[in-house]
């Protein structure tokens, strides 16, 4: 199976409960890459520091957490885990550049780390969304 992905955002909506997770990120790079993975007809996953990979359909609540290089290692062995338990072998993943936002590099260096631990090809698309 081919996927798109891109890491989760803080921007989220506040509503209560849980919610599918295209609901709960608003961001505008989260709404183009699910666009672009639907006209491409492949699935569309969110890299959540907290959960993992997450299906934009997936139910989930509210949450606060960015990933640090202090939780790199359990989270490749988390994308790698599921990786490989989805039968996932290509991954098309969409980012903002380091340079402009140094936030994403744990979740850069986890997608990396873990298709290559689970013999994962991918490509990384990196463009600056949020303009």
């Amino acid at each position: 199976m081919k996927i798109h992905a891109t890491y989760c955002s803080a921007d989220k909506s506040s509503a209560p409960g849980e919610i599918p997770a295209i609901e709960r990120y608003t961001s505008r790079r989260i709404q183009w890459v699910n666009k672009r993975a639907q006209s491409q007809r492949e699935i569309f996953f969110i890299v959540s520091g907290k959960h993992g990979l997450i299906k934009a359909e997936e139910e989930i609540a509210y949450y606060d957490y960015l990933l640090t290089s202090d939780a790199l290692n359990e989270h490749v062995q988390l994308l790698s885990q599921q990786l490989s338990k989805l039968g996932i072998q290509h991954v098309t993943f969409f980012a903002r550049p380091v340079r402009i936002d140094p936030n994403i590099s744990p979740y850069l260096k986890s997608i990396e780390k873990a298709c290559r631990l689970s013999q994962v090809s991918l490509e990384i698309i990196e463009e600056d969304f949020e303009v």
